[in-house]
């Protein structure tokens, strides 16, 4: 075991907010032993910000991610099978990410700190979206394991973007399916 390239230094919850749905309870409450709750075909919506916090670190660069996950229920007239989930979710995290230096080999700092940075603070969320679900009527829900890949810039834009300054915060969608 190596540690990674890219390090989350410090995750914070802005807020947390999971509550039953009504509309979209199930009959019968699930055995949590045998039922876990998935996602497959429920909307969810992610958004992710980034900037630099600290370019000039002694260590490398250090940016914040902020993520944004969110299951709303709306019902969406482009998707013919939706799926709907017993929850309605709201939770944002930011967290620090160090991109060490000499990193940059493997690709645009900012990129790397968006990706990865994305992809461990879902994985935070994921956890207490569980935890919390757990202790509730509709049973627990687990968050899918997804990939932040789509959150790379364009080549085309990585040209004529200017970065952020320091602090500012540069909005990037991934796309669920």
């Amino acid at each position: 075991m190596k540690p990674s390239p890219v390090q989350l230094v410090q995750l914070m919850f802005k807020h947390v907010k999971v509550e039953l749905d009504p509309a979209h309870l199930p009959e019968e409450i699930p055995n949590p032993l045998t039922s876990v709750f998935t996602f497959d075909g429920v909307s969810l919506q992610s958004e992710v910000g980034i900037g630099e916090a600290d370019p000039n670190h002694e260590r490398g660069t250090m940016f914040f991610v902020e993520l944004r996950v969110a299951v709303d229920n709306v019902p969406n007239p482009d998707t013919a099978d939706q799926k709907y989930a017993p929850y309605k979710i709201d939770v944002v995290i930011e967290g620090v990410v160090l991109i060490p230096r000499g990193t940059e080999q493997l690709g645009d700092p900012e990129d790397l700190a968006a990706v990865n940075g994305a992809s461990m603070l879902w994985s935070a969320v994921r956890e207490q979206v569980l935890t919390i679900t757990s202790r509730m009527r509709a049973g627990p829900v687990v968050l899918p394991s997804v990939h932040f890949h789509d959150l790379k810039k364009q080549p085309e834009a990585s040209k004529v973007s200017a970065a952020p300054k320091t602090g500012a915060k540069n909005v990037r969608r991934s796309k669920s399916e």
